[in-house]
């Protein structure tokens, strides 16, 4: 029996999950996501812009925190809410609950762990069904030939890898995987994404994030490249994905991109008389492409490699080379 009583009306808490975009079927879990006085918070902001000016004058009127300067900053490091970057004075704006969701399971995992399992998997697909509902679209116009920009558009090299990170001059941070600490259920690293952003709104900018120098970064993404995680992305923000629970590549599938998005700018070159069958390519490729028979040979199958490239640099022999791969006109 909870010590704490409520002061939010069935009526207003309804109207302040209609105000946050909560999906009926997870109303019960916006309640741990979102706290009492935050949904309060966002019952008297509304959908509009508030001043910082306003939006304390509202705090301190009704009784919300003793410091409304911490209870906005929490706010914010727990993506309830947004600043507002094109005003003249300090604005700030209600967040909705696909953002707020993704930052539970990300920065709050443990909690996020205690979930039931069927409502962790809900969740789950209930993001997939969002993120393709806005991305899949430019996917299909990318197979299609159109010359549209989708995030996470390259895989890789690790050399690749490292002309980015030379080639940033800010900040770099690591911070988990949203589509792996979403996932839950499975052994992948997490703590494992890029962050070069750290503008408003940014994780960076939330407070979150591991501030990593950029040789100590190269290292940490070599290690993931060696346990069979996909460089993917660009300047600004770069994945290491798998094959299980990464948005992007969930997508790829239902698209049937392969090597249009991610594109893959190289070709696997297998040099089959200098393999020794060890079957590090086999445990690390995301797709099938490297397998072994019932006889415990290595074979390559051209045919399902989307061109990620990590089976190279993992070779002990150095049997598989990269070639580059003709571009389209």
């Amino acid at each position: 029996m909870s010590l704490l009583t409520s002061k939010l009306s069935d009526e207003d808490r309804k109207k302040a999950h209609e105000l946050f975009g909560v999906p009926e079927q997870f109303d019960e879990v916006a309640d741990l996501m979102v706290h009492e006085e935050e949904w309060q918070v966002i019952l008297l902001m509304g959908k509009e812009p508030m001043t910082e000016k306003e939006l304390r004058k509202l705090m301190e009127k009704n009784r919300l925190a003793a410091s409304p300067y911490v209870l906005i900053n929490r706010m914010y490091s727990r993506n309830v809410l947004n600043k507002v970057t094109d005003a003249d004075e300090p604005t700030w704006k209600i967040s909705d609950f696909y953002s707020r969701y993704s930052y539970y399971a990300q920065f709050e995992y443990y909690e996020f762990g205690c979930l039931p399992r069927e409502l962790i998997e809900a969740l789950y697909d209930w993001q997939t069904e969002i993120y393709q509902s806005i991305y899949l679209p430019q996917v299909k116009a990318k197979v299609a030939g159109e010359g549209v920009y989708v995030h996470n558009q390259t895989y890789l090299t690790l050399e690749e890898f490292d002309k980015i990170i030379d080639g940033h001059h800010g900040s770099i941070h690591l911070v988990p995987c949203n589509c792996k600490s979403q996932k839950y259920f499975h052994d992948r690293k997490l703590n494992v994404c890029v962050n070069m952003n750290d503008g408003p709104n940014s994780a960076v900018d939330r407070g979150m994030g591991e501030p990593i120098s950029p040789e100590d970064m190269k290292k940490k993404v070599r290690e993931f490249n060696a346990s069979g995680l996909m460089q993917n992305g660009e300047d600004g923000f770069i994945c290491n994905c798998d094959g299980l629970c990464c948005f992007p590549m969930q997508m790829a599938y239902k698209a049937g991109s392969r090597l249009i998005y991610p594109e893959s700018n190289w070709k696997i070159d297998w040099h089959e008389d200098e393999c020794v069958n060890c079957g590090k390519c086999t445990k690390i490729c995301n797709f099938g492409a490297f397998y072994k028979d019932d006889n415990r040979k290595v074979h390559y199958d051209v045919d399902k490699c989307w061109g990620c490239t990590i089976c190279a640099p993992n070779c002990p022999k150095h049997a598989i080379h990269l070639l580059p791969r003709e571009q389209k006109a």
